[in-house]
């Protein structure tokens, strides 16, 4: 006598087919990346040592206080480094439900800044905020970025392969170039770019591509040189910072002060706390130019100690990117190791001359509580895709 074959409700082939079929459950979550975690302390304990040093003769002259950067600072620290724990322990898939809402947003935001945003030196890129105080909508963009690319190259699969589909992803990029064209911000627009570049190539965006998009940027930013005052200066000063060298005015103040610094440094450095640009020669010692203040106190020794750990940091998060459970955790990985790495190598090329004057501030270093949260949000993400690594790929790191 035949069995029936559908005892129990179900037809017995489909159940045989269920049961040899492969289970495809979520990984299951792990330690978080132990390495990337002691490479981030070791930056933040750094970073407030160089900006207490750095931001003291500043402090002294704006508030008679010399620990007012270093205070603020260290709170945001705190704050941020609680909250990356409590996001490495958010499943990184949950930011995916809101990536169109907040694109969405942060074009708005900088489509405002033009309007009634606030004015530092000739650039708005400012929103004065009730709580946070002023604020940058575009960092907050280049998260945008990082969770919407990486959100439509998984569900576009093989098409960004093809022309046609990366089209969608330029059209985003231009949106966001002309907007920030308008502040200017030209080292936010490097970055943007740098990111969703970078994604779409993890994705599998052929690199010829690259040929018809850089004559494109390449044409405008001839274009945007030799017609805009504000960056022909720039470029000008770049190039011989000591030609426009005028006190506390010229355009090539803030670049020839930097490479004053960084050359009184020499190999061992004046010792720490023992600069002599910060005291109102540098600008900016506590922000943008807080590496020029570091190299001048401890030299071509304590420069290189901040290279070599942002290097392994920026390494540590490219291989959780490699080792990610799947492509939407390889990509948004990619995304905030390649926004940290651009950001830090546009900031060193900025302040030893290598690139023209921008406002790219240095992670983990520079003075700035709202990006600060941001860069310990994005290092969250980075340490909870690291837990859904395999125990043996973790062993191998």
């Amino acid at each position: 006598m035949n069995a029936n074959p559908t005892s129990g409700g179900m037809p017995m082939r489909m159940r045989r087919e269920k049961q040899a079929a492969p289970k495809h459950a979520a990984p299951k979550a792990h330690r978080l990346d132990t390495r990337a975690l002691i490479g981030i302390i070791l930056l933040l304990v750094v970073g407030l040592i160089a900006l207490f040093s750095a931001s003291y003769p500043a402090a002294i002259s704006k508030f008679n206080d010399g620990t007012f950067f270093v205070r603020r600072q260290g709170l945001y620290v705190l704050v941020g480094f609680v909250a990356m724990l409590v996001i490495s322990g958010i499943d990184y898939h949950v930011y995916l439900r809101f990536q169109k809402p907040l694109f969405i947003f942060c074009i708005a935001l900088l489509i405002l800044v033009p309007l009634v945003g606030v004015d530092h030196n000739g650039a708005k890129r400012w929103i004065e905020l009730p709580v946070l105080g002023e604020f940058q909508p575009s960092e907050l963009m280049k998260d945008a970025v990082i969770i919407s690319f990486s959100y439509y190259a998984v569900r576009y699969g093989d098409r960004v392969r093809k022309i046609r589909g990366d089209l969608p992803f330029f059209g985003a990029l231009a949106l966001i170039a002309g907007l920030l064209y308008l502040e200017p911000h030209l080292s936010a627009t490097i970055i943007i770019f740098g990111i969703g570049l970078a994604i779409l190539i993890v994705s599998g965006m052929k690199v010829w591509y690259f040929l018809p998009l850089g004559i494109v940027v390449g044409a405008a930013g001839t274009w945007y040189i030799t017609t805009q005052g504000y960056a022909n200066a720039r470029i000008k000063a770049w190039l011989d910072p000591f030609a426009t060298y005028e006190l506390f005015r010229g355009d090539g103040w803030q670049g020839g002060n930097s490479q004053i610094a960084i050359g009184s440094g020499g190999f061992w450095g004046l010792g720490l706390g023992q600069g002599r640009q910060k005291h109102l020669y540098l600008p900016e010692p506590q922000n943008d130019f807080i590496f020029s203040a570091w190299c001048e106190e401890m030299g071509f020794i304590g420069a290189l100690l901040v290279l070599v750990l942002f290097a392994f940091l920026i390494y540590r998060c490219y291989y959780i990117a490699f080792h990610a459970p799947d492509k939407m955790g390889c990509l948004i990985a990619t995304g905030i190791a390649t926004k940290l790495a651009i950001q830090t190598l546009v900031n060193l090329w900025v302040v030893t001359g290598l690139f023209p004057v921008t406002g790219a501030s240095l992670p983990f270093f520079s003075y700035g509580g709202t990006a600060l949260l941001m860069q310990m949000g994005e290092m969250g993400i980075i340490l909870n895709i690291s837990r859904y690594m395999r125990p043996s790929e973790k062993r191998r790191g």
